[in-house]
């Protein structure tokens, strides 16, 4: 499978306190991961927390979808994938893989997150495939308002009308699903 849109991989080593009593991530975990994904995408398109201040909002998570996939253990490490396929009104929707990742032989540390195109490979053996809703509020109030047009452009680089994806299942069937 490949990136339907322009995203952000970011990268995390499996700490041994984050394994539940089998041994594995535990599930909460995951949502730590998938959140800071999220931060470091704006960040990377210059939409910091102040600077979405400035623009009179934050995202807060309305919703998370979470299909645990693979156990990932203590010292894995792990890409983590994110992009945006909607934005309208109040609501964005982001979506996520996360998958083992092998450093090549000659690099040591993990790399810096970073951009990523439309096409950008995504492992047919993902740890976990998520997918987020989350609501645009205005930052004094807390009461959801419409994203300003600036905000949306650099997320929406080759993302469909959010009309399109209405009937798109949010990830594809699995082997053996009707």
């Amino acid at each position: 499978m490949v990136l339907p849109f322009a995203g952000f991989a970011t990268y995390v080593r499996v700490r041994q306190y984050e394994m539940d009593v089998l041994g594995h991530v535990n599930n909460a975990v995951y949502l730590h991961y998938l959140e800071q994904a999220a931060v470091e995408h704006a960040d990377a398109l210059s939409f910091t927390i102040e600077r979405l201040r400035e623009l009179g909002g934050l995202f807060i998570a309305r919703r998370h979808e979470i299909d645990y996939l693979r156990p990932a253990t203590a010292g894995d490490t792990l890409e983590v994938v994110t992009w945006v396929t909607a934005m309208r009104g109040a609501r964005a929707v982001r979506e996520y893989a996360i998958q083992p990742w092998r450093p090549p032989q000659h690099e040591g540390g993990l790399p810096d997150g970073r951009l990523v195109p439309a096409g950008f490979a995504l492992s047919d053996q993902p740890v976990v495939r998520a997918r987020t809703e989350w609501a645009w509020v205005d930052s004094a109030t807390g009461r959801p308002r419409r994203m300003p047009a600036e905000l949306q452009a650099p997320f929406l680089r080759a993302a469909p009308p959010l009309a399109a994806l209405a009937d798109t299942p949010v990830f594809p069937p699995g082997p053996g699903t009707p």
